[in-house]
């Protein structure tokens, strides 16, 4: 009797297991969830890619399809990564999962702050604008050094000096008259994008005397004039 009760016992555990194993279809719930931006999804599809197959799912973040083992299930929520799971039996034909998604970070773009200084900074600024002085011989004293006017004159090493000089002075300008073409745009005199600067103060080839001693209201206006030059013709 006992050994009949213990054979009744091992039949009906394998097929139990066989039963399991053979599952014609899984019941999945799955819950989707995000622990950092709580919120409703309206735009969550359900894809079954072994079946073809697609739904929408619940604005809680619940849906339950039926599925069939080692099928795989792609779930897309609006502005989320796709999560991906291979159907798998928990528990007598059914399986329970929980997704949690990670919100798609946003590559922006890279913007740069600049301060935008007044017209009167700018005037202090572009009135000090000067030409790094180099030793040069001039005037009376050509006459009472002539060789050492001779060899500023010829001298490779002394025109490269005076050329680094001028080429500072001019990049001092230019970074001088951007910053002046930012404020004319803060200011709304103009209308210029930050990637047309460098063609814009191209443009404008701005004259050394002019923008040292011009007025404000002088300068506004050039830059005014030559901008709507530079923007009929762009």
């Amino acid at each position: 009797m006992i050994r009949n009760s213990l054979l009744l016992l091992f039949i009906s555990f394998f097929s139990n297991c066989f039963a399991q194993t053979t599952c014609e279809s899984i019941a999945v719930k799955v819950k989707v969830i995000d622990t950092l931006r709580p919120q409703s999804f309206y735009h969550m599809v359900i894809y079954n890619k072994t079946q073809g197959t697609a739904l929408f799912g619940q604005p809680d973040g619940w849906f339950t399809i039926q599925a069939k083992i080692n099928d795989t299930i792609v779930v897309a929520v609006k502005e989320y990564p796709k999560e991906t799971f291979i159907v798998n039996e928990e528990n007598y034909c059914r399986l329970n999962k929980v997704i949690v998604l990670k919100y798609k970070s946003k590559k922006l773009n890279e913007v740069i702050l600049r301060p935008i200084k007044t017209a009167a900074e700018i005037k202090e600024q572009r009135q000090k604008l000067a030409l790094e002085k180099t030793r040069s011989v001039t005037g009376v004293e050509v006459l009472q050094s002539p060789i050492t006017f001779l060899y500023e004159s010829f001298s490779k090493k002394e025109r490269n000096k005076r050329w680094v000089a001028e080429a500072r002075y001019m990049d001092k300008q230019r970074e001088l008259v951007k910053e002046y073409v930012r404020t004319c745009n803060a200011y709304k005199v103009i209308n210029l994008y930050e990637h047309e600067m460098d063609d814009f103060v191209d443009f404008l080839n701005m004259d050394s005397t002019f923008f040292k001693t011009a007025s404000d209201y002088s300068l506004v206006l050039f830059v005014k004039k030559k901008f709507q030059e530079f923007r009929a013709k762009n």
